[in-house]
């Protein structure tokens, strides 16, 4: 059972998702496939969910998105997501086990508009951090760059692994459009919003060009790339049983300092309405927010204390 968990309308969210042991199964490849079903299952559980994209990134190993869920049902949207792209992926690469591994997808809430420009940066910049490519440009995958957002519309034809031409359900091409978020345009209007996101991959870019002459690590380049095999596995070191945090305030400690105490609340209602129902009260309200409860078992839910 999954912890409980915040599902807002209207909020705008940090998305992640990593590959099972770490494998390259999202790799990119020369006939751009793999960025094809990327942009496919996407747009369909966008389009199907009204979820708005404002920018995506698909790395070897994860994939990044930031979006809006606008009706307050991004773990339906992540389930229709997550299920197409693993077997549509499955499907291309002949993987017979499964795709993503065991631990729940990363979401975290952007709380103010500075941690919205902060984590498109760091999805666009993700490709060079990682050492694969001096730019982000460079990407040979699915990616997007700062003057992508609010303006980048993508047309993508159905793939030709899993999904059945004579099925209604798979359109034959599906649009996809990245839009600017609400919270930037209205603080900074859109041209300034692409110019404060610009400005940070910039900062992250030299930050990682700084740590490769650090290490003496040089950038592979997309050549090199679409040479690697999908059965390989990342190597980096990576922190086992590292924290997924619930949201993300770029530094403003009295939006962190709400949220916790907001969580906190929800934790406590949400923990005294579920020993009520096991109890047998059918009565039980759950507080604002709750989502598998409410969805999954009709629970009343009501404003939290």
């Amino acid at each position: 059972m999954t912890r409980p968990r915040i599902v807002d309308p209207g909020a705008t969210l940090a998305l992640s998702r990593r590959t099972t042991r770490r494998h390259f199964l999202l790799h990119p490849d020369e006939a751009r496939e793999m960025e094809q079903i990327y942009w496919y299952c996407l747009a369909h559980a966008a389009n199907l969910h009204g979820v708005v994209v404002h920018a995506a990134c698909l790395m070897s190993t994860h994939a990044h998105e930031v979006i809006t869920d606008v009706h307050g049902v991004y773990p339906k949207f992540l389930e229709t997501f997550h299920r197409n792209l693993a077997v549509c992926t499955k499907a291309l690469r002949g993987w017979p086990e499964e795709v993503f591994n065991k631990r729940s997808s990363g979401v975290h809430a952007l709380l103010t508009p500075d941690a919205v420009i902060e984590s498109i940066a760091y999805l666009i910049s993700n490709p060079v951090a990682a050492g694969a490519v001096r730019y982000a440009k460079d990407w040979p995958g699915a990616h997007t760059l700062p003057q992508h957002v609010g303006t980048r519309v993508i047309r993508v034809k159905r793939p030709t692994h899993y999904f059945d031409p004579g099925n209604s359900e798979w359109p034959e091409e599906l649009e996809l459009r990245l839009e600017m978020p609400v919270a930037l345009e209205l603080d900074y209007g859109p041209e300034l919003a692409r110019d404060r996101i610009a400005e940070r991959v910039r900062d992250k870019r030299h930050q990682a060009w700084n740590e490769a002459k650090r290490t003496g690590r040089s950038f592979m380049g997309p050549r090199r790339l679409l040479k690697v095999l999908h059965t390989k596995r990342a190597k980096s070191y990576e922190v086992f049983g590292s924290l997924n945090p619930r949201f993300s305030a770029a530094g403003h400690q009295g939006a962190a300092r709400q949220a916790v105490k907001r969580l906190r609340a929800f934790k406590a209602q949400y923990q005294h309405a579920l020993a009520r129902w096991m109890a047998g009260d059918r009565n039980a309200c759950f507080p604002e927010g709750t989502w598998w409860m409410r969805v999954g078992h009709g629970a009343r839910c009501g404003p939290a204390p």
